[in-house]
């Protein structure tokens, strides 16, 4: 019975181990993400998003994106912003999420 219950112990371990790995892979992700977003707001929407506002743009179109829309996002900061890239970026600004985290975000900075 001691046996199983270090077994136990050491499996649940493992998985605390996954857990972490997996979520600096996240945190990477997003991090190289936001990269590519903020190069598609600043040098492929700058008529669109005010410099002063790139920040709170691309904070709330990361969160606002799923792990499929991070990790094409993430591979742009290697492969390059394609006419594809951009359209994500406006496709996930334009959700009703994003404009609401942005609309929150950005209270106050057009005015400063």
């Amino acid at each position: 019975m001691m046996l199983k219950a270090a077994y136990l112990a050491g499996a649940f371990a493992l998985l605390a181990g996954c857990d972490t790995a997996q979520q600096a892979v996240d945190d990477a992700a997003r991090v190289t993400a936001k990269a590519t977003v903020e190069k598609v707001l600043t040098a492929h929407l700058p008529e669109t998003v005010p410099a002063k506002l790139v920040t709170p743009y691309s904070s709330c179109i990361i969160d606002n994106a799923s792990a499929n829309e991070l990790f094409k996002l993430s591979r742009a900061s290697i492969t390059g912003v394609e006419p594809s890239t951009i359209g994500l970026v406006t496709d996930i600004i334009q959700r009703r999420a994003t404009t609401t985290c942005i609309a929150k975000a950005s209270t106050g900075l057009l005015a400063s």
